[in-house]
């Protein structure tokens, strides 16, 4: 390769650079114009998208998830206050909102033990549609089983699965399960207890 190359005359053809890097040359291939464009965009945008994110109040990624965090507790009713004692479950019996965010935190944690349409499963969790309880002498019960467990069970703590405003939706669900018919429903088990009372 010739260390002083002819320049190229013809404007259709790639154009050498006038240096030369150990027997290496160079064609003079500039950026186009669109990428020197964007270039130049991005580094004019950062000036005012840095003080925007950094010192003025600007919505961050730890800002997004907080306020996502607050909008799911607040749809999952953990952000309001939340039921206390018989009465409390009883007023969310009533509430369709409670009873249809309960039904769909009892279809992912309490389905497996008992049924879908709280039958009872053989082996496992009982029928929980009948007037028969083991563990439940009133309706305040059923929250406390859900906090603490019955040891020596498969009924385990769920404070750990769902929030206290979670627990009360679904203990006034399975409340609310009594006296409904199941497809299929377990051979009772426990004593008879009264109907729901709010004292």
């Amino acid at each position: 390769m010739s260390e002083n190359p002819t320049p190229n005359t013809d404007p259709s053809e790639d154009i050498l650079l006038d240096h030369n890097y150990d027997g290496i040359q160079e064609f003079d291939n500039p950026l186009p114009g669109w990428w020197k464009a964007i270039f130049w965009a991005t580094i004019i945008f950062c000036v005012p998208y840095t003080y925007w994110y950094h010192f003025a109040d600007g919505n961050g990624v730890y800002d997004e998830y907080d306020a996502a965090v607050a909008a799911k507790m607040e749809r999952e009713g953990a952000g309001g206050p939340v039921a206390e004692g018989a009465s409390g479950l009883m007023a969310l019996m009533d509430d369709p909102t409670h009873m249809a965010r309960g039904k769909a935190k009892y279809s992912t944690i309490c389905l497996a033990c008992h049924a879908a349409d709280g039958g009872g499963v053989v082996g496992l969790g009982p029928n929980m549609t009948d007037d028969h309880f083991k563990n439940v002498k009133k309706i305040e019960d059923i929250l406390t089983i859900m906090e603490d467990g019955i040891p020596g069970t498969a009924m385990l703590s769920q404070a750990a699965a769902l929030n206290p405003g979670e627990m009360a939706d679904v203990a006034a669900y399975v409340a609310s399960l009594r006296g409904t018919t199941p497809a299929n429903p377990k051979e009772p088990e426990g004593e008879v207890i009264p109907p729901w009372s709010a004292e």
